[in-house]
């Protein structure tokens, strides 16, 4: 039997990666998970249907590129409520400004009454948290922000 929380796993994996299908098979279990990529046009019918995009050209500095580069967000692999208080010790995992590191807990989304942990990707200072704490949370939808420190 596939089990749940590694389908779980792989998906959150494959938000970071490129991607598109993958098959698992376990006996004669099996699970085929496709990902969507919404930037790509879309064929229908024949048809390419592709997003009408107004470019500008602006002058880029430096200084706008770095800034770019030396921001994290940390985006939600769940749909579900998000808390950032530890069950435990009942207080914040994190405030504004602390310094995280790789790997480190930031909160929970509540899906289904289960507690997934949310684990930031780099080290970091918490430079904003976007989402209030009980508030509802779709899938990729951005939680907070964090300037790398390196």
């Amino acid at each position: 039997m596939i089990d749940v929380k590694e389908i779980k796993k792989l998906c959150c994996v494959f938000s970071d990666e490129d991607i598109e299908e993958i098959e698992i098979r376990h006996g004669k279990d099996s699970v085929k998970v496709v990902m969507e990529d919404f930037k790509r046009p879309k064929v229908q019918a024949g048809k390419t249907i592709t997003p009408e995009t107004t470019s500008i050209s602006l002058p880029q500095t430096q200084k706008a590129e770095e800034k770019k580069q030396s921001v994290f967000e940390l985006c939600s692999p769940y749909i579900g409520f998000f808390t950032r208080i530890n069950p435990k010790t009942g207080e914040n995992y994190i405030k504004l400004r602390d310094v995280v590191k790789k790997g480190g807990i930031v909160g929970h989304v509540r899906v289904l009454g289960v507690l997934q942990d949310l684990k930031v990707q780099v080290d970091g200072k918490v430079k904003e948290i976007l989402i209030e704490e009980g508030q509802p949370i779709e899938y990729g939808q951005p939680i907070m922000r964090f300037e790398i420190v390196e």
